[in-house]
């Protein structure tokens, strides 16, 4: 099944509960008017009985209305109160009178009925060829003790028209109610969706070629301004995604045409001079170390984007990080003394954690070659390791070139090198990721001229107290 438009949706609800409303208080009306005009008929009807008790007269089985028949008033009451009447002797059951009206109704009750009515005497009402008959039953007691119930009746056909009358009335207002408001609800539906129309005309408008662009705000903070600001958040999520893809592409096109320059042009120079052997195994090492960078480089960029696509796996496991950043600062140790770099150790013992060996391993490894790598000879490297209530804190500081204060937040951005242009700069993307997935936190503090201070700290959760 089709869903209705949103504006035909908010239509037909506000019509179906105005509806509903109109309805419920229709009900009450109706259900209100009915027990005041029952109420007035019966107080009535009771009155007119009590009152006509004082005409009536018993002897014995006769039953006679004793008024003066010159009085205007008395005879049109007397008219009135026995169109519907009739007596019985309480005792016997046995109908004494009746009038011209009840008995063409057929009306008849046996002698226990009339002895019930006469011990709880009640109004009730009879359905008749005629309509409703609503009857009141009362006791009259005679001089002589004998009692007789006395029965006063009167039709409810004028009750029941004003009732339906009134219905009527109160249909044909709602009907007429809900469609008005079904009208002015589309009309008013239309106004107050105009701004989401609006915002889809600029939404639409906006693609690949200009994502700088943002829906506007009214500055209401309802709804339509949380929505457009959260479509706002996406876009620029959007923007910096495409921006980082594109710089990513620039990168890598940069990163490869490099070696394959220096491919092709000794592959050129090959071809237009004869070399010797000497020659030609010198200019096959060399390319060699460029299909090496290459592949390096490819090999970098997989494992990246392998990382960020969440395939690569962290196994974590208890691990004894101050063994682990002795053991790496061994490794690398012979390249500090080849440039001519201190590399000093400040490793606690009893450092614990719950971590990946090998990737640890290679964050250690990143951090530590890239300090050898920008720190001139006599310089220094060193490795801390330190145990606090809070966390577990490995730090590499050297005493290297540094990093300008504008390059300080994009360290750790893929293909950034920042003014020295050396490596593909996707060592610290992946050290970053490699400390994200073990919950920690990867920082950076340096200066230009005073070296920089790489510090990773395990939260106090990833420790092992074991």
């Amino acid at each position: 099944m089709r869903p209705l438009p949103l504006r035909a949706t908010l239509t037909l609800v506000y019509a179906v509960v105005l509806a509903v409303i109109l309805t419920a208080e229709a009900y009450a009306h109706h259900a209100a008017l009915k027990r005041e005009l029952d109420s007035s008929v019966t107080e009535r009807l009771d009155d007119k009985a009590r009152a006509l008790h004082g005409y009536l007269r018993f002897s014995g089985r006769d039953v006679s209305l004793a008024y003066n028949t010159e009085d205007a008033d008395a005879a049109a009451f007397i008219a009135d109160a026995t169109r519907y009447y009739q007596v019985f002797d309480a005792t016997t059951g046995q109908l004494l009178t009746e009038s011209a009206g009840l008995e063409a109704l057929g009306l008849q009750y046996t002698a226990k009925e009339v002895r019930d009515f006469g011990r709880a005497p009640e109004v009730r009402d009879v359905t008749t060829d005629r309509g409703r008959l609503r009857l009141t039953s009362t006791v009259i007691t005679a001089p002589d003790g004998h009692p007789y119930l006395v029965q006063v009746g009167s039709l409810l056909d004028q009750l029941d028209d004003s009732l339906n009358d009134f219905d009527r009335v109160l249909a044909t207002r709602t009907a007429i109610g809900v469609g008005l408001a079904a009208i002015l609800g589309f009309v008013f539906s239309g106004w107050a969706l105009a701004p989401l129309k609006r915002l889809a005309s600029h939404a639409v408008a906006i693609d690949i070629s200009n994502l700088r662009a943002r829906l506007p705000l009214r500055g209401a903070g309802d709804e339509l301004d949380n929505v457009a600001a959260a479509f706002n958040q996406s876009l620029a999520r959007l923007e910096r995604s495409v921006k980082d893809m594109r710089q990513f592409s620039a990168a890598v096109a940069h990163e490869v045409r490099t070696p394959l320059a220096i491919l092709r042009g000794e592959a050129e120079m090959a071809l237009a001079t004869p070399l010797s052997a000497d020659a030609a195994r010198e200019q096959l090492a060399s390319q060699i170390d460029e299909y090496d960078r290459l592949t390096r480089l490819i090999n970098q960029i997989l494992m990246l984007a392998r990382a960020e696509a969440g395939e690569l796996t962290i196994k974590k496991t208890p691990l004894d990080l101050s063994a682990l950043a002795m053991d790496v600062s061994e490794q690398v140790e012979p390249l500090a003394e080849a440039k001519g770099i201190a590399l000093v150790r400040r490793i606690e013992d009893g450092a614990h954690a719950q971590a990946d060996s090998g990737w640890m391993e290679r964050l250690l490894l990143i951090l530590l070659d890239n300090a050898i790598k920008f720190t001139p000879a006599g310089g220094t490297v060193t490795m801390r390791v330190t145990r606090a209530d809070a966390g577990t804190e490995l730090a590499i500081e050297d005493t290297g070139v540094g990093i300008a204060p504008e390059a300080l937040p994009r360290v750790f951005e893929a293909f950034y090198r920042g003014e020295s242009g050396e490596g593909a700069g996707l060592g610290l993307a992946l050290a970053q990721w490699i400390a994200d997935a073990h919950s920690a936190t990867l920082t950076v503090s340096s200066a230009p001229g005073t070296g920089s201070v790489f510090s990773l700290r395990l939260p106090s959760d990833q420790i092992n107290q074991n």
